[in-house]
C-alpha cells in the first residue's frame, strides 16, 4: 500500500494537488475559486484542506471526474471533513451551478448540434448527407434537427435556415460556453474568464 503524501502546511499548492490526484484537467477552474474565496478557507480549515476543497469544487462543477472523499484521503493526510468544510465554504462565495436538468438538456443538445457540424464538415458545408431518422437524439434538440430535415429536404434554404457549417460552428461554440457557464455558475465563470465579478 502506497504511503499517503503529506505536505508542509503552507506549502501546497493547486498545481501539486492536482498533479498528485490526477486532476490537471480542472487546475484552472480550482485556482480561480481559491484565489476567490481560498484564504477565507484556509484561516478556517487550514491550506491543504483550503487547495483540497478547491479541487475537489472544481471537479464537481466540471466535466472532469468528481474527486471522492476516499481518494482525496488515500494521497493526502487531511482530515476528508475539513476538505468537505471548506469546499463549502469556498462554494459559500460563489454562485451555485444551473440545475441538473438544465445542464443535461443542454449537454443534450450540444451532442445534436455537434452531429451536426460533423455531417456539414462531411457533406461540404451542408446537412444533406445527415441520417436523421432514428436519432438517437431526436428528442434532445427537435427544433434542431427539425430544421435540418427541412434543409435536407430544400437544398437551396440551407443558409437561410442557418445550417451552413459556419453557423453550425458558431452555435456550437456558443452551446459550449452554455453548458460552462451552467456547470460553474456565473460568478465562477466570470473568474475563470478573467471578468469583473465585483457585481455579481
Amino acid at each position: 500500500m502506497g504511503q499517503r503524501h503529506v505536505e508542509p502546511g503552507d506549502a501546497l499548492t493547486i498545481e501539486q494537488a492536482a498533479t498528485r490526484l490526477e486532476a490537471e484537467p480542472v487546475v484552472d477552474v480550482a485556482r480561480a475559486a481559491f484565489d476567490h474565496a481560498g484564504e477565507l478557507a484556509t484561516l478556517e480549515y487550514g491550506r491543504p484542506a483550503a487547495v483540497l476543497g478547491a479541487l475537489r469544487l472544481a471537479s464537481r462543477r466540471s466535466r472532469h471526474r468528481t474527486l471522492d472523499r476516499s481518494r482525496i484521503a488515500s494521497v493526502y493526510d487531511v482530515d476528508p471533513d475539513r476538505v468537505a468544510d471548506a469546499e463549502a465554504e469556498i462554494a459559500s462565495y460563489l454562485t451555485p451551478p444551473a440545475d441538473a436538468d438544465e445542464i443535461r438538456t443542454l449537454r443534450r443538445t450540444l451532442i445534436v448540434a455537434r452531429e451536426l457540424l460533423d455531417a456539414a464538415e462531411r457533406d461540404h458545408g451542408s446537412v444533406h448527407g445527415l441520417a436523421l431518422p432514428g436519432s438517437s437524439f431526436a428528442d434532445a434538440a427537435p427544433w434542431l434537427l427539425g430544421r435540418a430535415s427541412r434543409a435536407r429536404d430544400r437544398r437551396d434554404d440551407v443558409d437561410q435556415l442557418g445550417l451552413d457549417e459556419a453557423a453550425l460552428r458558431t452555435h456550437v461554440e456558443r452551446l459550449e460556453a452554455d453548458l460552462e457557464l451552467a456547470r460553474l455558475g456565473t460568478k465562477l465563470y466570470a473568474l475563470v474568464h478573467g471578468r469583473d465579478v465585483s457585481e455579481e
